[in-house]
């Protein structure tokens, strides 16, 4: 059996022993390069990769946004093809109204022709103003109506101007007279009307002194 002294001693140089091992822990490392420089021993992080969760609500955030601008364009297809529709329905009878204008004409100039040679209360041109009347109400209901053109400005959307005569008494460019009258369909011209246009007399020149004093 050892003797107590020694027991002592030897638990004193293991406690020693402990201490150093601890002390050389908890120095730091120093990593020199070739240069002679200290690096850094911590290496850096690398960038972190997305995770699944935020990819997916990438996915999620477009497929949303191109379902948004799929709802919208199909939106305003349905919005043109439905102001496609209406103005389908509503000009309709477009062709069948083009078609009755010269029917118009030739009654109204038949008319024309029999008030120069009938009065005014003969039945044939009493019943020939009835008809044409009637004919002009039935295509009112249906949108048809006489474009006004005397007396109004030139609008080159509504009215075909066919000759331009110098007047003073009105502005140029104003209506002096209908050759032809003209329809529109709901606010559709369908025919300008042909019209005579007013335009600014032609200044006269003026006469020199000098041929005032050859004349007299």
């Amino acid at each position: 059996m050892l003797p107590a002294s020694d027991i002592t001693e030897y638990f004193k140089n293991m406690s020693k022993k402990k201490n150093k091992a601890k002390q050389a822990e908890d120095v730091p490392v120093r990593i020199v390069g070739p240069d002679g420089e200290p690096m850094n021993s911590t290496p850096e992080e690398s960038p972190k990769a997305p995770s699944d969760a935020e990819s997916l609500a990438a996915q999620r955030d477009d497929l949303l946004a191109r379902l948004q601008r799929l709802s919208a364009d199909y939106q305003n297809f349905q919005k043109r093809v439905q102001k496609e529709r209406d103005q389908e329905r509503q000009f309709a009878n477009e062709g069948l109204m083009k078609s009755l204008l010269p029917v118009l004409d030739d009654m109204e100039r038949g008319l024309a022709a029999a008030r120069e040679n009938h009065p005014a209360d003969d039945p044939l041109l009493a019943g020939m103003q009835l008809v044409h009347d009637k004919l002009m109400q039935t295509l009112e209901q249906f949108g048809l109506s006489a474009i006004q053109a005397e007396g109004k400005p030139f609008d080159p959307e509504r009215h075909s101007a066919m000759m331009q005569e110098p007047n003073e008494d009105v502005e140029p460019m104003t209506i002096l007279r209908v050759l032809q009258r003209g329809y529109e369909l709901k606010g559709r011209t369908l025919r300008p009307a042909a019209v005579v246009v007013a335009q600014a007399p032609a200044e006269k020149p003026e006469e020199s002194p000098q041929n005032n004093e050859e004349e007299m």
